[in-house]
């Protein structure tokens, strides 16, 4: 989250807001992701689930938060990364400039 964090001041500022809204909410994921984890390794992956005369193993419900959870950092990191400018692109000559040269 570090370098994600750092590599924000590429984004122009004019979707500055957004980006910082998007990290706000993967910091708050990846928290939410970590705690629902921790859940998981100590109960485990399933629970009993108890209605009525009914009783049966299920998936845990931690587990199915964590994966919900997982599929949208995955795509706000995308949304996120999206607005980064491309790591290869050429910068653009401006030709005043270069005539200049």
């Amino acid at each position: 989250m570090k370098k994600l964090k750092a590599s924000m001041k590429d984004i122009p500022k004019e979707r500055q807001a957004l980006a910082q809204s998007l990290y706000n909410e993967l910091v708050f994921m990846q928290k939410t992701l970590s705690t629902l984890k921790e859940q998981v390794e100590k109960e485990g992956p399933t629970a009993m689930f108890k209605q009525g005369a009914q009783e049966f193993l299920r998936e845990h419900p931690a587990l199915k938060a964590y994966n919900t959870t997982v599929q949208r950092f995955s795509l706000l990191s995308k949304q996120l990364a999206d607005l980064l400018p491309p790591a290869n692109a050429v910068p653009t000559k401006d030709p005043l400039l270069e005539f200049i040269k």
